[in-house]
């Protein structure tokens, strides 16, 4: 039987975990009280605020974001335009598994807020191919990965991520920003100041056993191609969400004015892609454990999250049934779910 934390309910299938004698886990344990988490969130604010002052009018637009068209990425847009009043360029990433309620509601808050928005469709062949190799197994990712996503995600936002820095050294733009909550990236990923050229050096590696498993196209999508005049650039990555203290029936009533409405044809864990019910089964029966546990835990230990609300989204499993058709998209065998 799984041992579930009593304050977060992560499970004891979490690699890494300890539980003391009262059935609290070492992430909990290690997690400063709820007044210093707020200080925190207010720091990160602050200098949040002062990067964006620092980079801002560096380029055709103050900031690239990457847009899923989902609640959070679509929050994150409207805080950096209408709070921080910045010439943003929402850049959505078309992986052929965006429903058609997504379009509308990128459509509807790119609009809102007067905002240019740029959709990339990388070649099909290409995405179907890493999302098979991602299905397969977890080896194209660090072993920590598995903590925070499934492989299949893991793959997508990779190549989203990547797609995004390509465009800020395309553009000379010096600020990039992302719509990911805390437990979806580390504590420290709020603000994170990069060079371009470091960062191509270091991804060499991952590149090469891309390539190895998915083919010489992988290099289109997860290299940075980078010339002399970009040895001592540097780019700030924010995300603004782990600043922010709020529920998400908040973040979705916000969104409302803006035409952003709930999707109701992405499945059973996404509000913009339907591939995530693919990755969620997959690793749930893999591992033992949600992907999404450690984003629903940190919210718990904020408190913007109830514990009923908490153990629904945990359950909130896809059937076998519902993903066949993902799986028949991406030429997954059927003996390999």
């Amino acid at each position: 039987m799984t041992l579930q934390c009593s304050r977060c309910l992560l499970p004891d299938t979490m690699p890494g975990l300890s539980f003391d004698a009262s059935g609290l886990c070492s992430i909990c344990r290690d997690t400063p009280p709820a007044g210093e988490l707020a200080l925190e969130r207010a720091a990160l604010r602050a200098a949040i605020g002062a990067e964006i002052e620092a980079r801002r009018g560096q380029g055709s637009y103050d900031a690239i974001v990457a847009y899923s068209g989902g609640k959070d990425s679509s929050y994150t847009l409207a805080l950096l335009v209408n709070e921080y009043k910045l010439r943003c360029l929402a850049l959505t990433i078309d992986n052929g598994f965006l429903s058609d309620a997504t379009y509308a509601n990128c459509r509807a808050v790119c609009g809102s807020l007067g905002i240019d928005h740029l959709l990339f469709t990388p070649s099909a062949q290409f995405t179907q191919a890493l999302y098979r190799a991602s299905a397969a197994d977890d080896s194209l990712h660090a072993p920590a990965a598995i903590k925070r996503a499934s492989s299949i995600c893991s793959s997508c936002i990779s190549m989203i991520n990547t797609h995004v820095l390509q465009k800020a050294i395309e553009l000379r733009v010096g600020l990039v920003a992302g719509g990911y909550l805390g437990g979806q990236v580390p504590r420290n990923g709020g603000l994170m100041r990069i060079r371009p050229s470091r960062q191509s050096r270091m991804r060499q590696g991952v590149v090469e056993q891309m390539v190895g498993r998915v083919g010489e196209q992988a290099r289109r999508y997860f290299e940075l191609p980078l010339g002399p005049a970009d040895d001592d650039r540097e780019i700030t990555i924010i995300n603004p969400m782990l600043g922010v203290d709020i529920e998400e029936e908040a973040i979705v009533a916000s969104l409302a004015p803006l035409g952003w409405v709930a999707p109701k044809d992405t499945g059973v864990t996404s509000t913009n892609c339907r591939l995530n019910d693919l990755g969620v089964y997959l690793h749930s029966r893999r591992h033992g454990f949600h992907p999404y546990a450690m984003e629903i835990a940190e919210q718990l230990r904020h408190g913007t999250l109830s514990r009923e609300k908490a153990l629904a989204k945990l359950q909130a499993l896809p059937a076998r049934e519902q993903v066949t058709w993902l799986a028949d998209r991406i030429g997954l065998a059927s003996d390999a779910y």
